[in-house]
């Protein structure tokens, strides 16, 4: 798999991808009774948000995007958030927790190859979430829509990648558990791997991911690499 992948950088999603969004139905359920309930619409919304804000040509930050998704969220469960509440649930988004086996698969996949963050999520979002976490340090580029104002599916934002790099789209190995992103970053003429932790179904737009794989321990075996 290695060799016929022959990529040089691995270029990652984060939300979903490296950290569990899931983990924010513990604070969802301190305002709302079913917090995954309540945690599932919240992310819908700030996805379907991105795509009209790109869509229309209107950018706003993601962060703002969040909140936005957040009040609908909160108004269609009927739940009226206090100021500290509102605080909390947003921090969720810089404050994430990343899968189990990310910190120590990292290290080794950084060991072979330029490892970046290219995500919809807003820079500060970013920095501040990755040291949370404590994998900043693994790597080389982090990248945010916010530099091209327009979100994932855009073309546009997987070149930032390209442009960082200096490498062409076929050394590039993009990584990512979001469905719209696989097919996206495919679209744009990257190595796809989708890391498909929920056995999702791709959505059948006529591209498909080179690889796929229910966490980056085995992904990181497909290339060749022990992660422990």
């Amino acid at each position: 798999m290695a060799a016929r992948l022959n990529v040089k950088a691995i270029v990652f999603d984060l939300y979903g991808t490296l950290v569990n969004i899931s983990a924010l139905n513990g604070r969802c359920g301190e305002v709302y009774a079913n917090g995954e309930e309540f945690c599932a619409l919240w992310r819908a919304k700030q996805i379907e948000y991105s795509f009209m804000s790109s869509l229309m040509g209107r950018y706003h930050n993601f962060l703002n995007l969040t909140e936005r998704a957040l009040d609908y969220t909160a108004e269609r469960f009927g739940v009226k958030l206090d100021a500290q509440q509102r605080k909390r649930l947003l921090n969720g988004w810089v404050e994430p927790t990343a899968y189990p086996e990310v910190a120590s698969v990292l290290p080794k996949l950084a060991e072979k190859y330029s490892l970046v963050v290219l995500s919809n999520g807003a820079p500060r979002m970013l920095e501040t979430g990755l040291k949370a976490t404590g994998i900043r340090t693994h790597f080389r580029w982090i990248l945010s829509a916010q530099s091209a104002k327009i979100y994932k599916p855009s073309p546009r934002i997987y070149q930032l990648a390209t442009q960082k790099t200096r490498l062409p789209k076929n050394r590039i190995l993009f990584v990512s558990s979001n469905s719209f992103d696989v097919l996206g970053s495919k679209s744009f003429g990257f190595k796809v791997c989708w890391v498909n932790r929920g056995k999702a179904q791709l959505d059948p737009l006529g591209f498909n991911p080179d690889l796929t794989v229910t966490d980056l321990a085995e992904m990181a075996r497909s290339l060749g690499v022990k992660s422990a």
